[in-house]
């Protein structure tokens, strides 16, 4: 075991940045999170969390409350822009539950878990330096901080990524998403749909709480904007015609809640950190969120974390073989949520009638079996 001693640094207070947190202290192992927002708050729409996520928040202590604020999914299909049924797929068995959620109010579950002291905002990270006792990191205004060792869990475009590998930006990936949340009595809808059509998707999830969250994509350059017209409007236009309840969604979402974010990831690489150092979650291997893993990978890794510190005080040792037990995992996934996207964005005509034929003559058992393999970790 870890003696006690200077705090591990958490760099990001997102899932990954929170979910760390709480694992190290529940490994005995005193942790504190850095954010660099003014206030600890989540902004975004709907997450998915299946059974490799939700097996770990179980054992943390939080799966009710997770419950009891998002919805639990049995069931989803694929759908054409008529409406027409695709294919259906049903989860496969699992020891525990997926559930659809407000980013927000899983923010606020992981947030609740650690006392108010642990966390820290307004301290936006500069820079990181080894010495021979830990890591120091320099937060600004903030100052400086001492602690064991550091993970950089600051997401997509990290800081602590930049300085440790600088080994240049994500890769945007052809599509952004616009995401946003309805109420769900203005389009009724009983689990998760996906339809697609040329280069455009649109999904609906139930979230809880009497709310509906849905997301889109379309096929156009990085940093494309929506014009005049705004958000709603054009969405409208590309989804007016298709099946309900996709424009009463967007109708009844307001134009300033309609968030819009491009599509990236990295290819992955083996090396996340060095010495006393390490990556987790989007900062180690951001994936495109086609299969709704990105957070689930968060809380895996986390677990995983904690697991090899406690195993060992040899403080960098423990890190480098975390990031060689989640190297296999994490990118296979990233590569066949890269894969689903390519085929779900064709946009020809041809190759739309291909991607229906071949999924109308999918076997469920096919999918369920890819499904199985995402949600049977077990951290």
């Amino acid at each position: 075991m870890l003696d006690a001693g200077a705090p591990a640094i958490v760099v990001g207070g997102g899932i990954g940045g929170l979910s760390a947190a709480i694992a190290l202290r529940r490994a005995g192992i005193q942790a504190e999170v850095h954010e660099r927002a003014p206030e600890l708050r989540e902004v975004g729409a709907g997450i998915s969390l299946w059974p490799n996520a939700t097996r770990q928040l179980r054992a943390w202590g939080l799966l009710d409350e997770v419950l009891r604020r998002g919805f639990r999914l049995a069931a989803g299909d694929l759908r054409d822009p008529r409406g027409r049924v695709l294919t259906r797929m049903s989860l496969p068995p699992a020891d525990a539950p997926s559930v659809l959620i407000h980013r927000a109010d899983l923010h606020a579950v992981l947030a609740d878990a650690l006392p108010p002291w642990a966390v820290r905002t307004g301290a936006e990270f500069r820079a990181l330096r080894e010495t021979a006792e830990g890591v120091e990191a320099d937060f600004g205004d903030g100052g400086t901080e001492t602690g064991r060792f550091l993970v950089g869990a600051d997401g997509l475009w990290s800081a602590v990524r930049r300085q440790l590998l600088d080994d240049g930006e994500p890769v945007y990936r052809g599509y952004p998403v616009w995401r946003g949340v309805a109420p769900a009595g203005s389009a009724e809808w009983p689990g998760l749909t996906e339809t697609l059509g040329r280069g455009l998707r649109f999904g609906i999830v139930p979230i809880g709480g009497g709310r509906v969250a849905w997301w889109a994509t379309a096929n156009e350059p990085e940093h494309a904007d929506d014009g005049t017209e705004g958000r709603k409007a054009r969405l409208l236009r590309l989804f007016g015609d298709w099946h309900d309840p996709i424009p009463q969604l967007i109708q009844a979402t307001p134009d300033g809640e309609i968030l819009k974010n491009g599509t990236y990831d990295r290819p992955p690489v083996r090396r996340w950190g060095r010495g006393r150092v390490t990556l987790l979650g989007d900062a180690a291997h951001p994936t495109t969120p086609n299969f709704g893993q990105g957070g689930c990978m968060a809380i895996e890794d986390a677990a995983v974390l904690a697991r090899c510190l406690a195993r060992t005080d040899d403080v960098p040792a423990a890190l480098r073989a975390f990031e060689a037990q989640r190297y296999r995992r994490t990118a296979w996934i990233t590569r066949e949520s890269l894969r689903y996207g390519r085929v779900a964005q064709w946009q020809r005509a041809g190759a739309v009638r291909l991607r229906e034929t071949l999924f109308r003559l999918t076997p469920p058992s096919l999918t369920s079996a890819t499904l199985a393999r995402m949600f049977a970790f077990e951290a």
